[in-house]
């Protein structure tokens, strides 16, 4: 499996299908139909976790490809980012 080509497939479009469901949820807000807020923000909340998806993509791309050191750094990088999160919401 090739790590560059899976990364940047989710990267690309992960973060492509988050700006054209944003901008739907922008397009239904200035016709006034209904939910535009929510459509709005699953498009940002897409755009947002498009560069953890794509952590996760590298992760088991690289374990895949038997790179222990830099699939233990990715399993780093997103254990920090979930407990990162965790810690936001429960000070929140």
């Amino acid at each position: 499996m090739n790590l560059e080509e899976n990364t940047s497939f989710v990267l690309r479009y992960g973060s492509l299908i988050g700006i054209i469901i944003a901008a739907a949820g922008l397009a239904a807000s200035l016709l006034g139909i209904g939910h535009s807020d929510g459509i709005m923000t699953a498009g940002i909340t897409m755009i947002v976790f498009t560069p953890f998806a794509g952590m996760l993509v590298s992760f088991v791309t690289l374990s895949m490809n038997r790179e222990k050191r830099y699939a233990l750094s990715a399993a780093a990088l997103i254990a920090i980012t979930v407990i990162g999160m965790l810690i936001a919401f429960i000070l929140e």
